[in-house]
């Protein structure tokens, strides 16, 4: 399999409304930014943005040609700080990101592009002939995607927000992916504006309504736990808000693989097989975000020694008192365990095929906690049955099946073998009898998980005196554009009787 294939293997499974097969492989795209936006920190915000998620598109976008000015970079890049001028820094940020998978170009050419993305500007009347053309609006905590005869005139970048940028550029990734995989259902954007301060969404991009800034603003210690796709979005967004002060505990015993590459902005080439929680802590201190990163669970962090952590934190979990938890995990085992922590503010932020949620778990009676419809697994059988075809099967063929599948042979040997030192055997062969099949995934529907559960966040701490009062869930459907709000009521059937003791606890 080549390293294209792999990079592409999760976003091109199947998925509700998508094409079984690609059906335009290999696009074009140009982006191209006026000078005014090419010079603010929304217009490069949303054109890095745009740049690190479309490159991750292997086997659906093979070259992105980028049309701007030259001027100061303003933005802090996931690859690292670089000398180097707006928009030349982001050839850099491509070839970190996939390894030229995908090239970039920052030179315009004449060659006829499938897909052109206009930031900001007003384009000109040639380009508005262009097929597949959008134009991209976003300032603060807003965003608009849609054609460009719709767009909004004449608007003046003015704020350093991330959330209503990367918005932007999640949601125009998202149409190129669309247009590039094929859709069975949903629709392609043709003027639509979403507020993540209100929950609302209108084609008129002045009714929409924009948050506070978050410039040099607080955000209390918070546990992040699960630091892959939409944790790794997270991430992202917290190092790009420009906080004053914060500390983020980064939680996770995974390690990258080349398919991690497509929805991972935090990740690159040179990051697969490392820890999942070391590029977000080169990031956040990057950032100036104090951070400890813990290569485990979250079982193993609370009996750990936890040597390094913040002093007042460390205290709290001694205590076992989590203030801010933000759980981006993705088995139903280690929701579990979140929710037995009992945090005092508890967001949850998933994906499924082309939809992206948030969750604020607020321990009412009648609503939802984090393990409701979402059961603990059983793994018990798996594993037997695989240590059973182990046992049984030839010396020669158990060895070769050990190496193909990449575990360390005399550590699985010595545990079927009943040895004492044999504890690493057994913890591989669990890890890999217990892991899911893949699923499809993909990293503008990531981000936008992501970008919900920042909004959340920062709704309910910095915010919270100031922020409109808003239902639990949050839910954006790239599929057909659609978001909004609703609740999500307990599960009768929760496995934590979470109902049971919330009577108990205020009868």
């Amino acid at each position: 399999m080549t390293i294209r294939d792999q990079i592409a293997q999760r976003h091109l499974l199947p998925a509700a409304g998508l094409e079984p097969t690609i059906k335009s492989p290999a696009q074009y795209v140009r982006i191209i930014v006026s000078e005014h936006w090419a010079a603010s920190t929304s217009g490069q915000l949303i054109t890095s943005c745009l740049v690190n998620l479309l490159c991750r598109q292997a086997k659906l976008v093979r070259h992105i040609e980028i049309v701007v000015p030259q001027a100061r970079n303003l933005v802090r890049l996931p690859s690292g700080d670089s000398a180097k001028p707006f928009p030349d820094c982001l050839r850099d940020l491509a070839e970190w990101a996939v390894g030229g998978t995908v090239t970039v170009s920052t030179i315009q050419t004449t060659a006829t592009a499938d897909h052109t993305l206009f930031v900001g500007g007003q384009p000109c009347a040639q380009a508005l002939n262009q097929e597949h053309a959008l134009t991209l609006v976003a300032d603060g905590w807003r965003a608009w995607v849609g054609d460009p005869s719709r767009a909004p005139r004449s608007i003046s970048p003015t704020s350093t927000v991330p959330l209503g940028p990367f918005l932007a550029a999640a949601l125009a990734a998202g149409e190129i992916f669309k247009r590039s995989r094929g859709i069975l259902r949903g629709k392609f954007l043709s003027g639509d504006g979403y507020s993540l301060w209100t929950g609302a969404s209108s084609p008129d991009w002045y009714t929409l309504e924009d948050g506070p800034t978050t410039t040099g603003i607080y955000l209390p210690p918070t546990h992040l736990v699960g630091t892959g796709a939409v944790g790794n979005a997270l991430a992202y967004i917290i190092a790009s808000l420009g906080l004053t002060d914060g500390y983020v505990v980064a939680i996770d015993d995974d390690r990258y693989d080349e398919t991690n590459l497509n929805r991972c902005p935090l990740a690159g080439w040179l990051d697969v097989g490392d820890c999942k929680v070391n590029p977000i802590a080169r990031t956040l201190r990057a950032a100036n975000v104090g951070v400890f990163h813990f290569a485990g669970d979250i079982k193993s962090y609370v009996a750990d020694g936890r040597t390094g952590l913040s002093t007042n934190v460390a205290r709290q979990v001694d205590d076992l008192t989590f203030e801010v938890v933000a759980s981006c995990v993705d088995k139903g085992i280690s929701r579990h365990d979140i929710q037995g922590l009992r945090p005092r503010l508890l967001c949850g932020g998933s994906t499924l095929d082309l939809q992206a949620k948030s969750n604020l778990y607020t321990g009412r009676r009648g609503s939802a906690c984090l393990a409701c419809f979402n059961p603990a697994e059983q793994h018990g059988e798996k594993i037997r049955a695989l240590e059973s075809q182990l046992r049984k099967a030839p010396a020669d063929e158990r060895g070769r099946f050990l190496r193909e599948h990449g575990f360390d042979v005399p550590a699985v040997e010595g545990y079927l073998s009943g040895a004492r030192c044999g504890n690493l055997g057994e913890a591989a062969l669990k890890d890999f009898a217990t892991r899911p099949a893949p699923e499809f995934s993909t990293g503008f529907v990531s981000l936008g998980a992501g970008l919900l559960l920042a909004a959340a966040l920062l709704r309910n701490t910095a915010f919270l005196s100031a922020a409109p009062r808003r239902p639990d869930m949050a839910s954006l459907n790239f599929l057909n554009g659609g978001f909004g709000d609703s609740n999500l009521g307990a599960d009768d059937a929760c496995e934590l009787r979470c109902q049971e003791r919330l009577a108990a606890f205020t009868a």
